[in-house]
């Protein structure tokens, strides 16, 4: 049984685990990200509204 382990190997599985990681991380950034842009556009929503209802 050879003991050694080659570093094209080492290489290999690390890009293959890091390129679905690195993926799945952009997806989730992406998504947050997006959920914070909604709920400030809500909170200027209603902040124009109640400025709006104080003016008629």
């Amino acid at each position: 049984m050879n003991a050694r382990v080659n570093m094209g190997d080492i290489i290999f599985q690390i890009f293959s685990l890091g390129v679905p990681i690195f993926f799945i991380a952009i997806l989730l950034l992406f998504w947050r990200s997006s959920k914070k842009k909604k709920e400030q556009l809500n909170r200027i929503e209603e902040k124009f509204d109640s400025i709006q209802k104080k003016n008629e």
